[in-house]
């Protein structure tokens, strides 16, 4: 025996006997190659890896999980850490690494195809950060990969066909918010154990895959991006577990050119999971199907606003019993509301608006105890607002305005918790009714409409309300100093009305004040010099009105023009356009 073949012969020897040594010295290769990592780090204002130094045990260092029998890391998991520095490809020294999280971090430069070299990773995210350049291909042999996400990032070009080419394990794939081109590869049917596929906000065009009814998914999201073709009926049909699909703003279309949509909502029958349905912005024409209803009880959401939808809502829209939302908004819908959406037990949030529905409000919407939001806006209701509507004790929002409604406003409004009411632009009469005066936080449009009475002083109850719009209407009375117990107004808009008496000082007390219109009014006295208190006031219309005197200075007074004030001829001051005002002449409020 050689001398040579002996010492190799001893050191085999001293392998089989010193199996610690040898993990110990690929365990140093780790701590080594975190240290390397450590020095691309530019940004570390927390101190996440103060710890990070050769005198601590590499499995102690911050964020690291060494195995239990292999003595290497396996997990490098510092989401969320608020590092800065460019993704260095020592990591690929990691050779034993099990999950590698940095996602939600300051991360920059490219995803480095050295990462290949990760042959154990099963988890890799890399998710919101500034990452850019394309997907490496070497991924590909990363075969014992379950979970993918890169959403967020930078970047670019095609999603690499190789990274379907090796995936039997692969589950969870996240690529969204990127700017990736190109077409889904078909090889992504060779992931049997895909269940979910995140793809939304690229540039990707091309159809959906007809392999991806090869796989197990359970989530599909793939809007706003570029993707063409007919609804995909025939893949969507062989995915039973489907339970999330959102094909939203995309270039597709209903069948038959366009104008049928009952092939894509029958293939949804038998997806009787499915809870969340999206096919807005794609302007599909046709007829909702009376096989809407047949993706069945579990369905909880539906949105299908901004398309070419026509006709009437199908009665068999009942048999989505668990519906929390429905969102028709813009299409062509007509005719009147189906009674029977008030079998929609759970429905807490009704988008129609921008329709042509006509008819009257079925009053059989009060009877929807969950609703929290109704949007019937821009259609063509007619006929009184029904009092059944008060029965909606959980809405905060109502939306009503921009439709052909007459008569009085119900006071049985007032038993809502609303934070929004609109009722603007319809034909409404009578006079505010103080009962709906009481919880409104948000904003109050009652505006283009026939209201006649006094202004209510009940509308001082309202605290919380950032917005008062009761413009263009026949009311009458004096704006009342109180108003000022409205802390949160930002804007008040009395214009077109026939008010009196002098404007309140107390107005320059409403410190987030940022637009006052009360032109068109019969307004009198002197300008109130509290007004140039308002930092946020940044918006002024007197005009047309009988205010008399000097116009203040300061604030807001420094920086509008004359026509803040036409129409007003006895006021004088300063601002070009405007007379001077005489020294002689005295002045009363």
């Amino acid at each position: 025996m050689t001398y040579l073949a002996f010492l190799l012969l001893l050191i085999h020897c001293w392998i089989l006997t010193h199996p610690f040594a040898v993990s110990n010295y690929s365990l140093l290769t780790d701590r080594d190659a975190l240290l390397a990592f450590k020095t691309s780090i530019v940004s570390d204002p927390r101190a996440i890896l103060a710890n990070w130094i050769g005198a601590v045990y590499v499995c102690n260092f911050t964020g690291v999980t060494c195995g239990q029998n292999y003595h290497r890391v396996v997990r490098l998991e510092l989401g969320g850490k608020e590092l800065t520095g460019q993704l260095s490809p020592v990591l690929s020294n990691l050779t034993s690494l099990r999950v590698l999280n940095l996602m939600d971090n300051h991360f920059y430069g490219i995803i480095p195809p050295e990462f290949s070299s990760l042959h154990h990773l099963h988890h890799l995210q890399l998710d919101m950060n500034s990452l850019h350049g394309s997907i490496p291909e070497s991924f590909a042999f990363l075969s014992e990969l379950s979970l993918v996400t890169l959403m967020d990032n930078n970047l670019t070009g095609p999603i690499p066909r190789s990274l379907f080419s090796n995936c039997t394990l692969l589950g969870n794939v996240d690529l969204s918010i990127n700017f990736l081109t190109g077409k889904i590869p078909e090889g992504i049917g060779n992931c049997p154990n895909l269940w979910t596929l995140n793809l939304y906000n690229n540039q990707l065009t091309g159809q959906l895959p007809l392999s991806l009814s090869n796989n197990s998914l359970f989530n599909v999201d793939v809007e706003v991006n570029h993707l063409s073709g007919e609804l995909p009926a025939n893949v969507i049909g062989k995915l039973p577990s489907l339970f999330l699909l959102h094909l939203s703003y995309n270039e597709m279309v209903s069948h038959d050119h366009n104008t049928n949509l009952e092939p894509f909502f029958t293939a949804l029958g038998n997806c009787t999971d499915l809870e969340e349905l999206e096919l807005a912005g794609m302007g599909l024409g046709g007829r909702l199907p009376n096989s809407i209803g047949r993706p069945g009880a579990q369905l909880y959401s539906m949105l299908l606003q901004e398309n070419n939808i026509y006709g009437s809502i199908p009665s068999n829209i009942a048999y989505l019993s668990n519906l929390i939302v429905l969102n028709l908004t813009s299409n062509s819908l007509n005719e009147t509301i189906s009674a029977e959406i008030s079998q929609l037990l759970n429905l807490e949030q009704l988008f129609l608006s921008h329709n042509f529905f006509t008819g009257t409000i079925p009053a059989a919407l009060g009877q929807l105890p969950e609703l929290s939001l109704l949007d019937l806006s821009n259609n063509q209701f007619s006929g009184e607002i029904p009092p059944s509507l008060g029965n909606l004790v959980q809405v905060n929002s109502m939306f009503l305005n921009n439709n052909l409604l007459s008569g009085t406003i119900p006071p049985e409004l007032g038993k809502c918790d609303l934070y929004k009411l609109d009722l603007s632009f319809n034909a409404l009469t009578g006079s505010i009714p103080k009962e709906i005066l009481h919880e409104i936080r948000i904003f109050l449009n009652l505006s283009h409409n026939h209201l006649d009475g006094r202004l209510p002083v009940e509308l001082s109850k309202l605290e919380k309300v950032q917005e008062i719009d009761v413009s263009s209407n026949s009311i009458t009375g004096n704006l009342f100093p109180e108003i000022s117990n409205c802390t949160a107004l930002r804007m008040i808009n009395f214009s077109h009305n026939s008010l009196q008496g002098n404007l309140p000082d107390s107005l320059g007390d409403l410190k987030y004040l940022e637009s006052i219109d009360v032109s068109g009014n019969n307004l009198s006295g002197l300008i109130p010099t509290s007004l140039n208190k308002l930092q946020a006031l940044s918006f002024l219309n007197l005009s047309f009105n009988n205010f008399g005197g000097p116009i203040p200075s300061g604030g807001i007074f420094n920086v509008v023009t004359n026509l803040s004030f036409l129409g007003n001829p006895h006021l004088c001051g300063s601002i070009s356009g405007m007379s001077t005002c005489s020294k002689s002449r005295k002045w009363f409020g």
